[in-house]
């Protein structure tokens, strides 16, 4: 067994037995630091008991409840930095250890460019995720640009960051000339 598939199973026997809430499963990074593992890991950790039908409700995967037009006005864009010449409008605020901005909403710590999409398109279905499209120009994951965002499904995710990082990893950078 895998150790995400370890940790998963530990907190899915805690949520059976009653031990513990289902939305009182901890974040990436208390459990990576409980666990000594790295974040990817403890990620992985916490989708697997998302996708199981036990554990439907962490915190990333709930709504994000009601957005008004008030409180993302005078919250939400204050926090937008001016369009960058990418296109990309930058959270200029806090961000996770991802990179990924965040954003307090309805008393919980949210993804901030999940708030600008669920305010402009509505609610994200299950098993769906919000995609960074690299090809429209998007090189930040701070991006909250809803043009720069598609809602694929988590293995078409996964696909394409691999992609991407295959082809930003392949760009070399001469530093010195070379000695002919």
């Amino acid at each position: 067994m895998k150790q995400h598939e370890v940790i998963a199973e530990f907190y899915q026997v805690r949520v059976e037995s009653g031990e513990l809430g289902a939305g009182d499963v901890p974040g990436p990074k208390r459990i990576a630091s409980e666990w000594r593992v790295s974040i990817a890991t403890a990620n992985r950790a916490r989708t697997t008991l998302r996708r199981s039908d036990l554990v439907t409700n962490l915190n990333s995967a709930l709504p994000l409840g009601p957005i008004s037009d008030m409180d993302f006005a005078f919250r939400f864009l204050t926090k937008v930095q001016p369009r960058n010449i990418d296109g990309c409008l930058l959270w200029g605020k806090a961000l996770d250890i991802g990179g990924y901005g965040r954003f307090w909403l309805n008393g919980r710590d949210v993804p901030a460019h999940r708030v600008a999409w669920e305010y402009k398109y509505g609610l994200i279905s299950d098993g769906m995720e919000l995609d960074h499209v690299y090809l429209r120009g998007c090189r930040s994951k701070a991006c909250v640009n809803t043009d720069h965002l598609e809602l694929v499904t988590s293995a078409e995710n996964n696909r394409r960051s691999v992609s991407a990082e295959r082809w930003r990893s392949s760009i070399w950078v001469r530093t010195e000339p070379d000695e002919d």
